[in-house]
């Protein structure tokens, strides 16, 4: 009989050995590490709620530790705040045929279990790679259709992810882990109302996946059970999330490409549709010397599904900097108006300036526009055009690249480079440390933030 799904990464989960990991997948694993835990280091300003409630709830067992500020709480505890903290700029990396944000609900489950268990630095950074894997099939096939529903995929997909690191690294059995997946049905979900209003939950989203993978993986080990076929079946989760009950073919197709390896990064603090955009923005403006105020209107050419996304084409006004992080408009705007976009232009939420180039930019759907592919229109004050295509996706950079944009956060969250440098050290040989202590304590002691 043909393996379900929830069986097919169960076996994928548990059997995987780390001789059949590519070392191209265990580099961009690096790069997400670094890139990830830099954007968390540099949000602990704009994530308090899940801390203090973590401080506050979940003190005990003190099993793990909070990247806020060194506190040992509950590993669970730790998994949910440091989930919210990894997302809290928004920065946090993205795999775009999922729709998602694989690295906080991954890798704040499995730091919380890889200190909980005291597993190696190989073991853990092979738990990310497979949870990514686990995260990214579960989400390819039906991510569109998902959105469109109103779900937010990053929200609803985490929980796989953070249950395959997490049943990894507990060790589970093949069926347990195949079971684990199965209770994460019923603990996926999130809605992109929080776009649509421009409200401030969005980080805790991932948290709560983070949160609950550990939980489905820790119920499976203890024996409960789950449908075997909880993601395909007629009344399963594809045909719940996304209103499909068919197969779902890229789950399983192409095995042995690791998912990881088409995980970008955001240079920028805001949607990952964006990034594109604002990346090739500047470069258009440097290269024609031209200034904001030399522009006349600038139409952005999206893939349909990307120009509808919610919140994306949104002139204003705006209500907070969650709303303004999803406008394309308040970005390109501030990009017109400062030629750069940072974490404290988008809570400027009435620059004249920037509403002012605002008011010049529209969204335009197109088809020939590839997914995470733009197209700049730009028409000057003289009569000129001028227009430029995206030619490939933004956000891969080697390791040393990431390495320069994690020191170049360094002055955001007031430490010196040394400091920052440490952390890079400490990941670069993170295959060969005896446990993730060392990265944890480096990380957490780092610039840290008086609640």
């Amino acid at each position: 009989m043909m393996k379900s799904l929830t069986e097919f990464f169960g076996e994928v989960i548990t059997t995987t050995m780390p001789a059949d990991i590519s070392e191209a997948a265990r580099e961009r694993a690096r790069v997400s590490l670094i890139h990830n835990l830099a954007v968390a280091m540099a949000g602990r300003r704009r994530e308090q709620v899940a801390f203090r409630l973590a401080v506050s709830c979940h003190a005990a067992p003190a099993q793990a530790t909070l990247l806020h500020n060194g506190a040992r709480v509950s590993t669970d505890a730790a998994a949910f705040a440091n989930g919210a903290l990894f997302h809290a700029r928004s920065q946090d990396d993205t795999h775009p045929d999922s729709t998602s944000h694989p690295g906080a609900p991954v890798m704040a489950a499995a730091l919380a279990i890889a200190e909980e268990t005291g597993a190696s630095g190989g073991e853990f950074l092979d738990a990310i790679i497979i949870g990514y894997e686990v995260l990214c099939r579960v989400g390819r096939d039906f991510d569109q259709l998902i959105s469109k529903r109103g779900y937010r995929a990053a929200a609803v997909f985490g929980v796989f992810g953070a249950t395959a690191a997490a049943a990894r690294l507990l060790k589970l059995d093949p069926v347990q882990a195949g079971h684990a997946l199965g209770l994460a049905t019923h603990m996926s979900g999130g809605l992109s109302q929080v776009w649509h209003e421009g409200s401030a939950e969005f980080p805790l989203q991932l948290g709560f996946a983070a949160r609950s993978g550990i939980e489905a993986a820790r119920a499976a080990g203890a024996g409960a059970t789950a449908a075997k076929y909880a993601l395909e079946g007629p009344r399963g989760f594809y045909n719940a999330y996304a209103g499909v009950a068919g197969p779902a073919v890229e789950a399983v197709a192409d095995y042995g490409h690791w998912q990881i390896e088409e995980v970008t990064v955001k240079p920028f603090p805001a949607c990952a549709i964006l990034q594109g955009p604002m990346q090739l923005l500047c470069e258009l403006l440097a290269r024609e010397g031209l200034h904001g105020e030399d522009v006349s209107s600038l139409d952005l050419h999206l893939n349909p599904y990307e120009a509808g996304y919610t919140g994306i084409d949104n002139p204003g006004p705006f209500s907070s900097a969650t709303a303004t992080k999803m406008s394309a408009q308040f970005c390109l705007g501030n990009g017109l108006a400062y030629g750069r976009l940072a974490l404290s232009d988008l809570e400027q939420l009435s620059d004249p300036s920037v509403l002012a180039h605002a008011s010049k930019i529209r969204v335009v759907p197109t088809s020939e526009v590839a997914e995470r592919i733009c197209l700049l229109r730009i028409t000057t004050s003289s009569g000129r055009v001028v227009e430029k295509s995206l030619e490939e996706a933004v956000g891969r950079p080697s390791v040393s690249q990431v390495q320069a944009f994690a020191l170049g956060l360094a002055s955001e969250f007031g430490v010196d480079q040394a400091a920052i440098g440490r952390m890079l050290d400490l990941v670069a040989g993170i295959s060969e440390a005896p446990d993730v202590g060392e990265l944890v304590a480096c990380v957490s002691q780092t610039g840290i933030v008086a609640a």
